[in-house]
């Protein structure tokens, strides 16, 4: 884990930091970062600065599907600290590869689950992860402990809080939702969200909501939800820039060395036609490769 001792200024993405996912990728760790990821149909900025405290690590990663149709994203907030994030950013790479052509991402929070149980609680930890699929216009969420998410409607030109996902299936376990690595076999539920161009996601770690003024006071959602607001019609990296000059202002009198300072947002666009039907052949490959791992049913019902 990388840990900033001499607290330098922050910098949040430009244009030039772009970067673009291609497929079978997955990028991130639980580094210092800035830059904007260009995805199918997508265009995120990850920006994450590690506390020089060394109280908790944040983990991020964007991914690519095999086909370079599926995009991922995932923030994880680890209770312990040093090797112990390490070693919780290396298991997340490895589910996030060896499952990133499966539409439902809820496999990938109970396998991580599992792994994280047997490791203990030093290994606690809360996550979001997202998953948008092109074809349909659809994003998928889950959280597993962690904050929820804001989305930006275009249409209405407002943001709002993502509620967590109901967990009303008979079916589910009684520990719900809740942080990785406590119970064995917790259940995880997941929401859906329709997608126009133009519509945004943002996904943020205690870091932020946690930040304290010289007075002690928290920044807090409602602060976030204020500069959201403010600059609803800022582009992605302008946005971000918003979001941390914000924090930097607050923070003035006691500086963001409390905590690991991580958010992650995203912009939806249009695809060009030559990508959409270049989705919509690479969706029925998907389809093809989910009724022989799982049969028919199952692939046209998660797609």
């Amino acid at each position: 884990m990388t840990v900033e001792t001499d607290n330098p200024p922050i910098e949040a993405a430009s244009d030039a930091d772009s970067v673009r996912l291609s497929c079978a990728q997955v990028r991130g760790g639980n580094t210092a970062v800035s830059e904007s990821v260009d995805l199918p149909g997508a265009r995120a900025v990850v920006f994450s600065r590690p506390a020089a405290s060394g109280r908790g690590g944040d983990v991020h990663y964007v991914s690519v599907c095999g086909s370079g149709l599926i995009s991922r994203f995932c923030v994880a907030d680890v209770v312990g600290h040093g090797q112990t994030v390490a070693a919780v950013s290396d298991e997340l790479h490895r589910v996030l590869r060896r499952l990133m052509n499966w539409l439902d991402h809820r496999f990938v929070l109970r396998r991580l689950n599992r792994v994280l149980e047997r490791k203990g609680l030093d290994a606690v930890t809360t996550a979001a992860i997202a998953t948008y699929f092109p074809p349909s216009r659809t994003l998928s969420f889950s959280y597993a402990g962690h904050p929820p998410g804001w989305w930006y409607s275009s249409a209405e030109h407002r943001w709002r809080r993502l509620a967590m996902p109901s967990a009303d299936d008979p079916d589910t376990k009684s520990f719900v939702n809740g942080a990785l690595a406590v119970i064995r076999d917790a259940s995880f539920t997941r929401s859906r969200q329709k997608v126009e161009p133009g519509d945004r996601f943002l996904l943020v770690t205690d870091g932020i909501l946690e930040t304290r003024d010289g007075e002690g006071q928290l920044f807090g959602s409602e602060r976030v939800e204020a500069v959201l607001d403010r600059h609803r019609r800022d582009t992605v990296e302008d946005l971000s820039h918003s979001i941390l000059d914000e924090l930097e202002r607050f923070s003035v009198d006691s500086g963001l060395a409390h905590d690991d300072v991580t958010f992650l947002l995203v912009e939806f666009t249009r695809p060009p036609g030559m990508f959409r039907q270049m989705m919509r052949n690479r969706l029925r490959r998907i389809l093809n490769l989910f009724r022989r791992e799982t049969g028919p049913a199952h692939a046209l019902r998660e797609a």
